[in-house]
């Protein structure tokens, strides 16, 4: 498989932007069946412009989640190297979320919401430490995801205010700070009792 050519180093080029916005209006006015064919004629472009952005027409929302992926880990690989506290690395990374409202919005209308869980997995190893347990919190960790992955859609109602960005900070990190309690039953430990 080739390597995905949305890089932010090519989405910073205004006319590679612009272009790729135009495509990715083009996909979704052409969501029931999208074709190459079809997208270049909406997006006023030539197929080998659309083929310098993607492979094909089915990898558009791959490359997108794949790109917002890569720079979400460029962004929060400075926080990992330092110890850093939760709240400054949630912050981050709900501002990496607003920063990147338009993808994520893409994203979300197609299914495609466990970006959000992927980009929480960079993270859980400092959340379960925050968490002071020796329990296996696998599985509660993975409940605690779907429980932040719902704040995180109720805020994409909102297209990703910041005006709200404190308050979706604030249940956030409530929610990391509730978690070993309130899933202490879906540990290892106590599951098995």
């Amino acid at each position: 498989m080739k390597k995905c050519k949305l890089t932010e180093k090519n989405m910073s080029n205004k006319h590679f932007f612009k272009t790729e916005q135009a495509i990715s209006v083009a996909y979704y006015r052409n969501r029931d069946y999208p074709t190459v064919k079809k997208i270049t004629r909406c997006a006023n472009i030539s197929r080998s412009t659309f083929y310098r952005h993607h492979q094909t027409a089915s990898h558009i929302l791959c490359d997108y989640e794949e790109f917002l992926f890569r720079s979400y880990i460029g962004e929060i690989k400075k926080y990992l190297r330092k110890n850093t506290n939760l709240r400054l690395i949630f912050l981050s990374f709900l501002i990496f979320i607003s920063n990147h409202k338009a993808v994520v919005k893409i994203l979300f209308r197609d299914g495609h919401k466990d970006i959000i869980k992927r980009m929480l997995n960079r993270i859980k190893p400092l959340v379960i430490s925050d968490w002071r347990s020796s329990n296996d919190f696998d599985k509660a960790y993975s409940i605690y995801e779907n429980e932040i992955l719902g704040v995180i859609e109720t805020w994409s109602k909102q297209y990703f205010s910041t005006t709200r960005l404190n308050q979706v900070l604030n249940e956030v990190l409530y929610l990391t700070r509730i978690a070993p309690r309130h899933l202490a039953y879906f540990t290892k430990s106590n599951s098995l009792k």
